[in-house]
């Protein structure tokens, strides 16, 4: 979401009123289930854009036109019961789904699965039975929300949990909550499935297969994520060296064009072709102040009145060709006649 606003300063100078109009916006906020919207930073990022502009010039009044407030759609997402795992992610086994056909607690299990694989039946809830103890879920309902996700996190201090769903198209992902604690024993990677009727947590054995279509690195072995930007690296040292610098910005899933698409292309060939001569021109003017007189005319409720007349003191103008013996050198005007020169020359 975003804020913009149309303001108009206003201030008497030298008898008569400017107006100087200016646009602020504040940077984009991310507002969905697990991020509430933070009005303080709106008002704090659109008051330091005005003090700014005071800044360059003093003794504005200011008056705000309008508010505009852009928002685009979001879907809410909370985890329910089961949804299969769609065809093009189950063909990659980076996923483990548990089948909790019979109630709504997919985020525990998505959990558990992670903590404590079992070595035989990963999808079948019984498996995890026994931990189900393990993890503190006080004051939180089910289905958890993603908003609830950092409320778990507090409750359980060794775990921390990342959360990325698939687009609407089903061809990417998205990034829908990236824990702040990046130190914790255990971390887990969830992958938010829905449909048109409910919506399933499941555990992301494997980051490196899930999105693996996102790079064309083709050297073998085990690739390294970003959970904030989901860009693929091909080592821990580079996606290491990558972090301090992606977590300076809000999560959000980096998409660039194919290369085919995105190449400047000239087809206007024709003005390849050279031109028999043109004129290189130059002025020179000195701003004198306008007097009352300049402004008769002007409508009185008009934003913007004439402050300086820019009068012509010299001119150079040079014609170029291709012609060596038309060459003609550059001829350097000025005085009172100046324009009449400058009009003789051209023709």
């Amino acid at each position: 979401m975003i804020v913009r606003t149309t303001a108009t300063f206003s201030r008497e100078t030298e008898g008569f009123t400017q107006h100087v109009s200016g646009h602020f916006a504040s940077h984009p906020q991310l507002v969905n289930n697990a991020r509430d919207l933070d009005t303080d930073q709106i008002v704090h990022e659109l008051n330091l854009a005005v003090e700014q502009f005071n800044a360059r010039e003093s003794g504005f009044v200011l008056d705000v036109e309008n508010f505009t407030v852009i928002i685009t759609q979001y879907r809410p997402l909370t985890g329910s019961t089961f949804i299969p795992t769609p065809r093009r992610i189950a063909g990659k086994r980076a996923v483990i789904n548990v089948h909790n056909f019979n109630d709504n607690r997919c985020f525990q299990w998505a959990v558990l699965s992670c903590l404590y694989p079992p070595k035989n039946n990963p999808l079948n809830v019984y498996s995890y039975m026994k931990y189900a103890n393990t993890l503190n879920f006080d004051d939180i309902s089910f289905p958890i929300s993603l908003k609830d996700i950092s409320k778990f996190e507090k409750q359980n201090p060794d775990i921390s949990v990342n959360v990325i769903s698939m687009d609407q198209n089903d061809k990417d992902f998205c990034v829908e909550y990236l824990s702040p604690e990046r130190q914790r024993k255990h971390h887990v990677n969830l992958l938010l499935l829905d449909d048109s009727l409910t919506t399933h947590y499941v555990w992301i054995k494997d980051f490196s297969k899930l999105i693996a279509d996102r790079t064309k690195h083709t050297g073998g072995g085990a690739s390294f994520v970003c959970n904030s930007c989901l860009n693929v690296f091909t080592s821990q040292r580079v996606l290491d060296a990558h972090i301090p610098y992606c977590l300076q910005h809000a999560p959000q899933r980096v998409q660039y064009p194919d290369p085919d698409d995105c190449k400047l292309k000239f087809k206007d060939y024709d003005k390849q072709q050279p031109l028999n001569f043109y004129l290189v021109c130059d002025f020179e003017s000195f701003l004198t102040p306008a007097t009352d007189a300049d402004d008769v005319h002007t409508d009185p409720d008009a934003k913007t009145h004439v402050v300086d007349h820019h009068n012509v003191s010299g001119f150079c103008c040079y014609r170029v060709t291709d012609l060596s013996q038309c060459q003609t050198p550059p001829k350097v005007y000025s005085g009172p006649d100046v324009m009449s020169h400058f009009y003789e020359h051209i023709i």
